[in-house]
């Protein structure tokens, strides 16, 4: 009860409980391949046939991969200050999709003999030019850009570097303007609709969870 008199919801900080899916609605029945880019990312389409389970429609489904599904992973760089509050690594980077130049942390696809801890030291390098060892590096979790046709995952790397550390070194073309903004400053970036990018707000939202479940 609050102070007038009516029922306040109380929310738990307990794990939900867990759930016991049904058999998935849909059966596949087959998968091809319907397109495959020649170099660059492996860019590759599948066409998916399904059936639903309890009806018998036939439906037609396409799903999109890069590099035939290796982890990619997004570099969350946290800079620790004596004095001053954490402070996060974000450039500017112009998306071919969506013509616009978009605010967004580092990340980029893993390749070949490569395991997800060295993607994210190595795209990390070559875009900032910021070098850091494996035992900087910790995978919070694994994410899906978008679980409706994209069938790849990203691994969310949280990379803590010293205070020392200086301005970024553009390795290419990919990224410029990149800096170091305080945790408040990013909160009212997303707040403000600068930061549109769903696996930078993705990751932001993970690395913040952790944070928040290590201090309770």
């Amino acid at each position: 009860m609050n102070a007038n008199g009516n029922m306040t919801e109380r929310h738990s900080t307990k794990p939900n409980e867990p759930i016991v899916d049904d058999v998935p609605p849909l059966i596949i029945q087959s998968e091809r391949e319907v397109f495959r880019e020649k170099g660059g990312a492996d860019f590759t389409v599948t066409e998916a046939i399904a059936t639903v389970r309890h009806t018998g429609a036939q439906l037609q489904f396409h799903v999109a991969s890069v590099r035939n599904g290796k982890t990619g992973a997004v570099c969350v760089v946290q800079k620790n200050g004596k004095d001053e509050p954490p402070a996060f690594l974000i450039a500017r980077h112009w998306r071919v999709s969506t013509k616009q130049w978009a605010w967004e942390f580092p990340r980029g696809m893993e390749l070949k003999d490569e395991d997800t801890l060295g993607t994210a030291i190595r795209e990390l390098r070559e875009e900032t030019g910021i070098q850091v060892s494996r035992n900087q590096v910790t995978i919070l979790q694994h994410i899906h850009a978008d679980t409706g046709v994209l069938r790849d995952d990203i691994a969310v790397a949280r990379i803590l570097v010293p205070d020392s550390i200086g301005t970024p070194q553009y390795g290419d073309w990919e990224l410029t303007n990149a800096r170091w903004v305080a945790e408040n400053t990013l909160r009212c970036m997303i707040a403000s609709g600068e930061i549109t990018d769903g696996i930078t707000l993705a990751a932001w939202a993970i690395v913040q969870s952790h944070n928040l479940h290590q201090h309770q």
